[in-house]
């Protein structure tokens, strides 16, 4: 069963069956990405009475005017017959995510990029569930896991979406709020709206998408070589990349008045570009990568040294623009080291330049796309496949609670 706002392509799909799930569903499945503040609880906690309220609330919505009045068009989501059928039940469920990824156990031997903690403690899910006839659409609400290097380990800035602060900070009290800042969500695109809604207005918090840029996507695919290895059968390995390069007119000039706006808004000359690299090919990269030395330039460009250029350059996603990679940190990326000199030489193409950004890698164990992600599982659940899943889990925690105010803004600034 596909999501019905899937347009770049078939890979993200599901055929999961619909069955009685004692644990949420995780693996083989297509997942939109989303964060979302922390929910107000009040004073009283989540237990299963209480959820099974909120379950019936949502299901009141679901199948009242409300919904029917917007025209949510459940019906049109591809099934088997057609149309998804009748609503049959909503559930809310406290879930351990070390029933989902593995056990946690497996961790003590990863590398760094997996090695996650939660944030503020807590180490459980929330898993909803809305079950039709003919279909089943699940959120997943997950701790904030995230780890720094500790050479490189960012203090998040005061705009960032984190736990930690005491009872006495702004006079509020912790205990009224749940800390679960990563929402995946896979459901057709108008029920999205209404779930997002629903839940900001029954815990006053805000829901919004989860842009995975070039660093998340990089370090996802590093750390998936660290977990997995590299197998040389499957799939070729498609990396995407897309260019924030508007066109010009004849005159070397944008298309645009210089008093406007619209240079912002305008779309990109060159939209995407795909690179496939054979799986046989992929340990020569990695091993190239390996013994590669960082380039040294006599004349720098001009955004090398300027953060506010490197900042126009690359967009509004705090994720990309290359900043985060330094001479001395390219030996954490190897194969996208190689790949990137690989592209210099043969198509003098800079994947370097903060206006190059990758948007979407995948391969034979995975697909992930800036708010799109599915890990595939064949067969057990193995150790290193349980790695590379709390990989995951971590990478897109730090991506959440890791965004710094940009660099050309002081960090004093009230």
């Amino acid at each position: 069963m596909a999501d019905q706002d899937v347009s770049t392509s078939d890979i993200f799909t599901s055929e999961s069956p619909i069955v009685e799930d004692v644990i949420p569903p995780f693996f083989n499945t297509t997942f939109s990405t989303h964060r979302i503040s922390p929910l107000f609880i009040g004073a009283h906690a989540l237990d299963q009475a209480r959820l099974d309220v909120l379950a019936h609330r949502l299901r009141d919505t679901l199948v009242g005017d409300v919904v029917r009045g917007i025209q949510i068009g459940l019906e049109s989501v591809e099934t088997p017959v057609g149309q998804v059928g009748p609503l049959r039940y909503v559930k809310f469920r406290w879930f351990s995510p070390q029933d989902v990824l593995g056990d946690r156990d497996v961790l003590d031997d990863a590398p760094v990029r997996a090695r996650g903690e939660a944030g503020d403690g807590s180490d459980s899910g929330l898993w909803v569930e809305i079950r039709h006839e003919n279909a089943a659409y699940v959120a997943l609400l997950l701790p904030g896991y995230t780890t720094l290097h500790q050479s490189t380990a960012a203090k998040p800035s005061d705009w960032a979406m984190r736990p930690g602060r005491t009872a006495t900070d702004n006079n509020l009290d912790e205990t009224r709020f749940l800390h679960l800042p990563l929402l995946l969500l896979r459901m057709p695109q108008p029920l999205k709206h209404v779930i997002g809604d629903w839940l900001s207005t029954t815990f006053d918090c805000r829901v919004s998408k989860l842009s995975l840029g070039t660093k998340t996507l990089v370090n996802v695919w590093e750390g998936w070589i660290e977990t997995m290895g590299l197998s040389n059968k499957g799939p070729d390995l498609v990396v995407t990349l897309a260019f924030n390069a508007p066109l010009r007119d004849g005159e070397g000039a944008l298309n645009s008045d210089s008093d406007s706006d619209t240079e912002e808004t305008m779309e990109p000359g060159l939209r995407s570009m795909s690179v496939a690299v054979p799986p046989q090919d992929l340990r020569r990269f990695l091993r190239t990568g390996e013994r590669l030395r960082p380039e040294s330039s006599s004349t720098p460009p001009l955004w090398e040294k300027d953060a506010r250029e490197r900042r126009r350059l690359a967009g509004g996603n705090m994720d990309d623009g290359w900043a985060w990679r330094t001479a001395t940190s390219t030996g954490d990326q190897p194969f996208t080291t190689a790949l990137g000199r690989y592209l210099q030489h043969h198509l003098a193409l800079n994947m370097f330049h903060p206006s190059v950004r990758v948007i979407q890698i995948s391969c034979g164990g995975f697909v992930l796309a800036q708010s799109r992600l599915k890990i595939l599982r064949r067969g057990d659940l193995t150790d290193d496949l349980s790695r590379a899943a709390w990989m995951f889990a971590t990478q897109l925690g730090g991506r959440i609670r890791g965004d710094e105010l940009p660099s050309v803004i002081p960090t004093g600034v009230p």
